[in-house]
């Protein structure tokens, strides 16, 4: 399950961004939009060293695009992680919106509470799973469109973490998009 809620974060970010194709050679530096002191106070104790990752989108509306992806170890079984892609506009933005509302209406489904806030041109989400779900990482993410990108932060872990922290750390990645 965890897996799912990282396709949900990797997705809502693919499915918002704005702009044209960039090659996969393209260095995102996602590890530089926030610091482990930022991570540290949004989610306490103190995170690991960040894992940064570049990779070629193989699917979706934001097919070939590089995807940047940076993950802090904050915890047994808990992350922090920020993505940043560029994607398409129009109706392939429009598909990939729908298929995150599908994936978020399937979790409903299996008894997943969700609790959402709009803002501007973005949304965040705490998905909790239900009680049944014995070892099922309650995961809490925010994603944007801003300065032609798709971007998202998000937490994963046995406990959830408050919208409005999540919501800071994104704010923050936003001011240090290039």
């Amino acid at each position: 399950m965890k897996a799912t809620m990282v396709r949900v974060g990797v997705l809502m970010t693919v499915a918002t961004g704005l702009g044209a194709a960039q090659g996969a050679d393209t260095k995102m530096h996602a590890c530089s939009l926030l610091t482990s002191a930022e991570v540290a106070a949004a989610v306490g104790g103190t995170p690991g060293p960040p894992s940064e990752n570049d990779i070629v989108v193989s699917e979706g509306p934001s097919k070939g695009e590089t995807m940047g992806m940076c993950t802090w170890p904050a915890g047994p079984q808990a992350s922090v992680s920020v993505a940043l892609v560029r994607a398409p506009q129009g109706a392939p933005r429009e598909a990939g919106l729908a298929k995150i509302k599908q994936m978020f209406e399937s979790l409903k489904a299996q008894g997943w509470s969700e609790e959402k806030r709009d803002f501007g041109k973005g949304r965040c989400v705490l998905m909790t799973p239900p009680s049944s779900g014995k070892g099922m990482p309650v995961s809490t993410g925010c994603f944007a469109e801003a300065k032609g990108m798709g971007i998202s932060v998000g937490h994963n872990g046995g406990a959830g973490v408050p919208i409005d922290k999540v919501k800071t750390l994104l704010d923050k990645a936003i001011g240090r998009l290039p």
